[in-house]
């Protein structure tokens, strides 16, 4: 299949100016590995690229979970910024004569491992993704498109973990079982030890970015 330069530049320098701190597009024919309902043709038929749109968490701030005392649901800061950055860029894109829709978090598109195979970066020792310009303070949105887009090559090794431990060294919940991330760990913990800004906002532990080589090179630059 023929992949269209000119149109992917339009598409990433809009994605750009309209506010996305990371863009990438990642080719559905590397998604064959997941379940059915975690592929792009699930959301989309004669889909051909994943968009993924990325937020800087400059201010952990943006990260916070909000609860709406009036109904109970929850929401983040940075999951409506990108929300907006998806719908504009869904927008966009039907201007240019092609469908897209955006990718549900439940069941969705693995956003880290799309971020990954669209060549954005790797996934680290702290199951994130680790990106140049930003670490892992980062928070993804996908759009799935029939739009031809020149897509980035899959990063499959992390370049930055290979003799690094500080992520694993830092966890306070001991959530890295012989190296290797456990979810199961990590999230019991996450919830009994949320840092409460109000009574209806918190934000979860972020000891694994910050104690991460690449964040603190970034501290220092900024």
């Amino acid at each position: 299949m023929e992949r269209d330069l000119k149109l992917t530049e339009k598409i990433r320098k809009y994605c750009l100016k309209i506010g996305a701190d990371v863009i990438g597009f990642a080719d559905v024919k590397h998604f064959n590995k997941f379940q059915k309902y975690n592929q792009p043709e699930n959301y989309l038929k004669n889909s051909k690229t994943v968009v993924i749109l990325g937020l800087h968490i400059f201010d952990l701030v943006l990260d916070a979970w909000n609860i709406n005392p009036d109904n109970g649901k929850n929401y983040q800061f940075a999951d409506v910024i990108l929300e907006n950055l998806g719908n504009l860029t869904k927008g966009f894109i039907r201007e240019l004569g092609y469908e897209s829709e955006i990718i549900s978090y439940t069941p969705g598109l693995f956003l880290k491992d799309t971020a990954a195979l669209a060549g954005i970066g790797p996934i680290g020792k702290n199951n994130l993704l680790i990106t140049e310009n930003f670490g892992s303070q980062v928070r993804l949105r996908a759009l799935v498109t029939t739009a031809p887009l020149k897509c980035g090559n899959p990063i499959l090794e992390s370049k930055y973990c290979k003799e690094c431990d500080l992520c694993v060294k830092a966890c306070p919940a001991g959530a890295f079982q012989n190296g290797k991330y456990n979810k199961d760990i990590c999230q019991p913990y996450q919830l009994l030890h949320l840092k409460k800004l109000s009574e209806n906002t918190s934000i979860w532990c972020n000891d694994c970015v910050e104690s991460c080589q690449i964040y603190k090179q970034l501290k220092i630059t900024c």
